[in-house]
């Protein structure tokens, strides 16, 4: 009976932090899809950075997304992008066009017959997004998908030590960040 009472009081709990797709866990923001809106939290976080984005992405098919970069860009903000080699060869992929407007891109694939499955961003070294979402159109109307937004600054100094391991790994053009 105490363990039935305690598992009842944690869901509630839970439950009350994750609304309508939308909590607060550690200075972070929480979002499902699909139709979460997890795109437009993206391109949010894209708008507001000031000094550079760092992005290490599996697939990656969003127009929107490519014009809010390349917004970001045209305002200085520095824009270094890790994508894996499979996904970025596929015919929808964003990735030769970023390319082939001079973006910092390289390319990455995993060890043996493995995957760059890693979907991760950071702003302006202050803040993370991870999660299973790729910056898809199916990944915002069609899939089921999570995306954490988070502030901590001991995690996104983790991201920070992994990107840079990723991308002296990689092959394409040099980033300054």
């Amino acid at each position: 009976m105490k363990k039935l009472l305690l598992g009842f009081l944690a869901f509630l709990f839970f439950s009350s932090i994750c609304f309508a797709g939308i909590g607060r866990v550690d200075n972070g923001s929480v979002f499902f899809s699909p139709d979460g809106n997890i795109r437009d939290k993206i391109i949010s976080a894209i708008n507001l950075s000031k000094t550079d984005i760092k992005i290490a992405i599996y697939s990656f098919t969003s127009g929107d997304i490519v014009w809010a970069l390349d917004n970001a860009r045209s305002r200085g903000v520095n824009v270094a992008i890790i994508a894996d080699k499979s996904q970025s060869e596929s015919k929808n992929s964003e990735i030769p066009y970023l390319i082939s407007k001079g973006f910092s891109v390289k390319i990455l694939a995993g060890k043996g017959r493995g995957l760059m499955h890693n979907k991760f961003a950071i702003f302006d070294n202050k803040t993370v997004l991870t999660g299973s979402y790729n910056w898809t159109n199916n990944a915002e109307f069609n899939n089921y998908e999570n995306a954490i937004f988070i502030d901590d600054q001991e995690i996104v100094n983790c991201y920070l030590i992994e990107f840079e391991k990723l991308w002296k790994t990689s092959q394409g053009q040099s980033a300054t960040f």
